[in-house]
This record gives structure tokens, C-alpha cells and sequence, in this order.
């Protein structure tokens, strides 16, 4: 079963989950919009349109925003994926340390991940309005970490305070769209093999991408409209 006239539009879609979800979906006829800071490392074969996009600059959001509406497609599905998690800062341990402890805190070094990981994805919905269809799904990939109701133990203010942060922008965005076609949904992907997760993980990131797409076929994506999901349907706490 394959959508040949859906559009989807992947951020980060040049490794990790982002990839295999572009991966997935071109494989199930899709047209995949794909975004990378550098997108010469965009895989063409399964990306038809390769774009720039950095979250953490502005004018980046702002000069991608345009070329998209500009170019006019309707998109059906959008999937918010990239993402920025402290630890990747190896080069200097002291930025990872003043987002993950109170003794360490630095709040503006927490306010990048903010930034990147929930702001900068919802202003991109709102500068996307004039193209995404009367039923899109706007999918945000959160994190478990970002579970309010979840949380036992200290640190992680950086990483799990911003998809934390996501949730809340889903949940706003969802009540907002409430009696439209449109819908917003958080995901929790799991624990997976990528760069942030390791290679010690449960899950490959093509396994979460099959059951993303999964959602959608089962029409579990647009019914799902203000909820944090799990990759088999059911409901993670906020």
C-alpha cells in the first residue's frame, strides 16, 4: 500500500531516526522533503527534495521557511526530528555539565537546547501554515525524558527541560487546532541505536520509523491529535 500523492517533510532527515523515517516513507511512495545543516548529506535516493536548515539560526529557519512556501507543495505530514542533545558537545565537557546539574547550571547554555529542540521547531509550524494540508500531522519527536509525570530522578535540565518543553508547544498547538482536520502529536521513539542513544539501545531507528508509518496507515497519527504516543499507538504520561 503505498500514499504516491502524500508529501512529508522530515527535519534532520540526514542520519539517525530522521533518515530511516525518510527512508521508510519513500519506500511507501511518498514525496520526501528532507532537511540538513549541510544537506550535500542528504541520501538522494530516498530524499526528492534536499533543503538547508539549521534550527539554531534563525535567519536559517526564516530562508528555508521561504523557499518551502515559495515552492507551494502540500504537506501532509510533518515530522519536527531534528534535534540537539547536550552530550554531543564532547569537546567541552563544562557546556554538558552546566545543562545536566544545579551546581553547574548555566541558564543560557540550557536555553540553546530550548531553542533548538522546541522553539525553533514550533515557530517553523507557524511559518509553514500556507502549505501544510487541511489534515496534516504535525509529529514531534519528544523523548521519555521530557515526561513531567515520568520524572524520578535529578539533572537533565537541558535535554529532557526542552522536549519537555515540546510537549507543551504539541499540546497548545493540538488545543488550538481542536474541530480542525489538523493535528499535533508528540512521540516517544524509545530508546534507540543512534548518536545520542548508543549502540547499547533496544531499538534501531528503521524499526521506529516502520511503526511511524504504521501510525499513519492506521489512521492512529491524526486521531491522536494533543497526545504523547508510544511507537506501538498507545499513551506515554505527559
Amino acid at each position: 500500500m503505498s500514499d504516491p500523492t502524500k508529501t512529508v517533510l522530515v527535519t534532520g532527515a540526514n542520519r539517525g531516526l530522521g533518515m530511516a523515517i525518510a527512508s521508510a516513507f519513500h519506500e511507501g511512495g511518498w514525496r520526501v522533503i528532507g532537511t540538513a545543516r549541510r544537506p550535500e548529506s542528504l541520501d538522494r535516493a530516498i530524499i526528492d527534495d534536499a533543503n538547508a536548515l539549521d534550527l539554531s539560526d534563525p535567519p536559517s529557519l526564516e530562508a528555508f521557511a521561504e523557499a518551502i512556501t515559495t515552492a507551494d507543495p502540500v504537506i501532509d505530514l510533518l515530522v519536527n526530528n531534528a534535534g540537539f542533545n547536550p552530550k554531543v558537545r564532547k569537546d567541552d565537557p563544562d557546556y554538558f555539565r552546566s545543562t545536566f546539574a544545579i551546581d553547574n547550571f548555566l541558564a543560557a547554555n540550557v536555553a540553546e537546547s530550548m531553542w533548538i529542540n522546541a522553539l525553533a521547531p514550533t515557530e517553523l509550524v507557524s511559518r509553514l501554515l500556507p502549505v501544510l494540508a487541511e489534515d496534516a500531522v504535525v509529529l514531534n519527536i519528544s523523548s521519555w525524558l521530557g515526561s513531567i509525570g515520568g520524572k524520578t530522578s535529578g539533572s537533565h535540565y537541558g535535554y529532557a527541560g526542552s522536549k519537555a518543553l515540546l510537549n507543551m508547544m504539541t499540546r497548545a498547538l493540538a488545543c488550538e487546532w481542536s474541530g480542525s482536520g489538523r493535528s499535533a502529536v508528540a512521540l516517544n521513539p524509545g530508546w534507540m541505536q543512534t548518536d545520542m542513544g548508543g549502540s547499547k539501545a533496544d531499538r534501531t531507528p528503521e524499526d521506529v520509523a516502520k511503526a511511524v508509518l504504521a501510525l499513519w496507515r492506521d489512521g492512529k497519527l491524526s486521531a491522536a491529535n494533543g497526545h504523547f504516543l508510544n511507537t506501538d499507538g498507545s499513551i506515554h504520561p505527559w
